[in-house]
């Protein structure tokens, strides 16, 4: 009956030791790429958060800071960012915002929520 207590199970859940950001990730749109320019290059993010980035490049090294542009593409601004990478595998790189202007970091928020939002709406539709 809907006024019993329901029991409460306790799961235990490992945490992962390679996975250094403390905030939620999200994979960008692959027709909208948030883009990064640095050094020159320009790279998609392979999946963002409000504290990093994922990036391929195998020009990077662990503990490099690097200076460079960010654009979102709900934004027509592009914002400078400090990047310091944090972890590599292979050619992935896990880096982490060390500079980001706080109007980029609040449009950066903005952008994660409704891009979490487009992708409930279109789970609950599959």
């Amino acid at each position: 009956m809907f006024w019993k207590k329901s029991k409460t199970i306790e799961v235990d859940l490992p945490k992962r030791y390679d996975d250094h950001r403390d905030a939620f990730r999200i994979a960008p749109d692959k027709n909208r790429p948030v883009l990064l320019s640095l050094l020159g290059n320009t790279f998609h993010a392979l999946n963002i958060s409000g504290t990093g980035v994922c990036i391929r490049s195998h020009n990077f090294n662990v503990g490099q800071t690097i200076n460079g542009t960010i654009s979102l593409p709900s934004e027509d601004k592009i914002f400078t960012v400090t990047l310091t990478i944090i972890t590599k595998q292979k050619d992935l790189c896990r880096c982490a915002f060390s500079k980001i202007h706080p109007e980029a970091q609040d449009l950066l928020h903005h952008y994660i929520l409704e891009l979490q939002k487009r992708h409930i709406v279109l789970n609950r539709r599959n």
